[in-house]
């Protein structure tokens, strides 16, 4: 039997100090408005929904898919073309379907991270953790974004691709952020200096070389998505390495239930969990929501959960 779908919380409810403006204010620089934005949000939709039947089609005549090999090889692209891309002067460049409960968004996906920065944020914030481990990392973008507003915090991430390692170690060696990403970044800079101290290592998800309750925080970013095939593996050993949170923006299945995004899910093959399932892994979910901008064809909501101690 399924597990129930777990309540959203709007994010006003929430016990965090963060409000639409903040997120809104992040994404503004790479929206496409008016008429010529609702062109391309329907366009980008409609290719979406047409390249994801074609995927299920090729699944039930037994052809190949995408298996592990793509998967890392599509990442290997992404995450070695460095860090350029993340131009605020740039503009909408590749404006895509995005949606905000009910607003449609013609949002190029550069802004993702840029948007997830403030309640990324505002979790730590209310938090106070002194070691945060960041799993399925990538170019680093995340911790890059955070660690000069808390400086006080011990950052690590862990990616498996070497790439995205790579890349994030490159701006590391930098003598400080490349302007282009000082400009991304919507928080506050405390020390600019902080990001040189985040640890960046190459590692499964499946197989975390850290200690049990390492971390008072771990948290992922649409990594897990692409763990399905690991996906028992890799949550217990998130759970394992936590030593008090787990925060998760995902494709849970209580996202994902009907119409388009249960299509794009399945023939992406992502990450199918529920929220309720996290028990049993030892965590315990706290809060939920999705009142954030999301893809329009994935639901990803943020989800925080305890670590249960016996």
């Amino acid at each position: 039997m399924a597990d129930a779908p777990f309540p959203l919380t709007p994010l006003e409810q929430l016990p965090l100090t963060i409000d639409h403006q903040a997120i809104e204010a992040a994404y503004l620089p790479f929206l496409l408005d008016g008429q010529a934005g609702q062109r391309a949000w329907k366009s980008d939709y409609a290719r979406r929904r047409r390249r994801a039947l074609m995927r299920m089609v090729k699944r039930m005549l037994g052809l190949k898919t995408r298996d592990k090999e793509a998967i890392q090889a599509e990442y290997a692209e992404a995450w070695g073309a460095g860090h350029g891309k993340y131009d605020v002067a740039a503009g909408p460049r590749k404006p895509a379907a995005w949606k905000w409960n009910e607003r449609k968004l013609a949002l190029d996906g550069i802004a993702a991270a840029r948007l997830r920065a403030p309640l990324l944020a505002a979790v730590i914030d209310r938090l106070a953790p002194k070691r945060v481990l960041e799993v399925g990392c990538g170019n680093g973008i995340n911790l890059l974004s955070l660690a000069g507003h808390f400086p006080e915090i011990e950052f690590t991430g862990i990616d498996l691709t070497p790439a995205g390692i790579e890349a994030a170690q490159a701006v590391q060696a930098g003598d400080s952020l490349p302007p282009r990403l000082a400009d991304y970044i919507p928080l506050a800079m405390a020390d600019s200096q902080a990001f040189k101290r985040i640890r960046f290592l190459q590692g499964s998800a499946a197989e975390l070389p850290f200690a049990d309750g390492e971390f008072d925080l771990v948290y992922t970013v649409l990594a897990v998505e692409q763990m399905e095939r690991i996906r028992d593996s890799a949550l217990a050993e998130i759970a394992r390495v936590s030593g008090g949170h787990v925060l998760m923006l995902e494709p849970f299945r209580d996202t994902n239930l009907t119409g388009m995004r249960r299509l794009y899910a399945l023939s992406r093959n992502y990450f199918r969990g529920s929220i309720q399932g996290l028990g049993r892994f030892g965590l315990e979910p706290v809060w939920a929501t999705d009142d954030f901008p999301q893809e329009a064809f994935l639901g990803s909501p943020l989800v925080l959960a305890r670590k249960v101690t016996a």
